[in-house]
């Protein structure tokens, strides 16, 4: 009979990966997490969920300061934003969150924590750091990379994608956003509301095409109401 020694290894230090890796451990399977990246979290910690959360909702408390008399409070003049301390706070919610992902965390649950790129050398083991790791079964919990359009001259201009959004040192005067699904929407009213002058463009003839259409078209009403432009 074959020894293996994990009984489950895990590729992926995301949300999925940290999932199935706490679960496996506590429930006393012997557990290798790996993680190509210098931090656990993937991209939901570090360029997704929490980063766009407070961000979003940083926007929106800058967008009731300037409506105080729709709720019977005093006007008052709101200073422009200085997006440096927008992103330090995202950065610091991100360390916030960061302790729950830690590899300590993970390491006092029962699991080990590799960081690296790995290669299969069979279908049961691994590579990495020069040592070779051999589990009974594999979970693959890769995560998504940004997709890049393949549009003529995209190539030769600067732009950004979500990670690098989150880390921007001044807030940008305008921005055009390419695609209108669910994640676009939500920066381009955050951005609108932080102050940057957006324009969406969208390939369909709607916004959020996934979504019924009078939804979309009531979600869009309510962000060129804002002043997000849609093209």
């Amino acid at each position: 009979m074959a020894t293996y020694d994990y009984d489950i290894g895990i590729i992926g230090g995301g949300a999925a990966g940290l999932t199935v890796a706490a679960g496996a451990a506590q429930l006393g399977a012997r557990t290798l997490l790996i993680e190509k990246e210098k931090e656990l979290g993937g991209d939901c910690l570090h360029y997704g969920c929490v980063p766009s959360k407070t961000l979003i909702r940083t926007a929106q408390v800058y967008h009731l300061l300037k409506r105080a008399p729709t709720f019977g409070l005093p006007g008052m003049k709101v200073p422009t934003v200085e997006f440096a301390q927008v992103a330090s706070r995202i950065r610091s919610v991100i360390r916030t969150i960061q302790k729950h992902d830690s590899e300590e965390r993970f390491c006092s649950l029962g699991a080990r924590v590799v960081f690296g790129s790995p290669e299969f050398s069979d279908e049961h083991v691994v590579r990495l750091n020069g040592q070779s790791f051999a589990a009974k079964r594999w979970v693959l919990a890769t995560g998504s990379s940004p997709a890049i359009p393949p549009f003529e001259g995209l190539s030769e201009t600067p732009f950004l994608t979500n990670k690098e959004i989150f880390s921007l040192r001044r807030l940008p005067e305008s921005m055009i956003i390419l695609g209108a699904g669910p994640i676009a929407s939500e920066m381009a009213q955050a951005f609108c509301r932080l102050g940057t002058d957006v324009t969406v463009v969208q390939r369909s003839g709607q916004i959020l095409s996934k979504e019924d259409k009078d939804m979309a078209d009531l979600v869009m009403e309510s962000l060129q109401s804002e002043g997000v432009r849609f093209h």
